[in-house]
């Protein structure tokens, strides 16, 4: 399956559907071996996977881009995008940030421990 994440411009709100081949994302991470990454990207090509993705993102007026042949590009107002993933993380970095981030939620209250 291919790995697709959407990112709107700040600028103009063009959307962008970004493919990131696993071998880039292991690569970046760090967390398995490159040759792997390329096995099962060459794998999402012969089942048609990406062609699917990029499908899909030019009929919904998205534009494709390849993380691995691009990871900046300036949108056409002139807005420096960055598809680089290691350089927007989605994980909480502390717990405080974690709790300020989490809105909508309704936390369970604690009962004190009988002794």
């Amino acid at each position: 399956m291919a790995l697709v994440f959407t990112f709107s411009c700040g600028g103009c709100g063009r959307t962008y559907s970004v493919y990131y081949p696993k071998a880039l994302m292991y690569e970046l991470s760090g967390s398995a071996p490159r040759e792997m990454g390329l096995k099962e990207d060459e794998e999402d090509r012969r089942s048609g996977a990406v062609d699917a993705v990029r499908t899909r993102a030019e009929a919904a007026s998205r534009i494709f881009v390849d993380a691995s042949q691009e990871l900046e590009r300036v949108c056409v107002c002139g807005k420096r995008l960055d598809f680089n993933i290691m350089h927007h993380p989605r994980v909480p970095q502390s717990k405080q940030l974690l709790l300020r981030r989490q809105t909508g939620l309704i936390p369970f209250p604690t009962v004190p421990k009988k002794s």
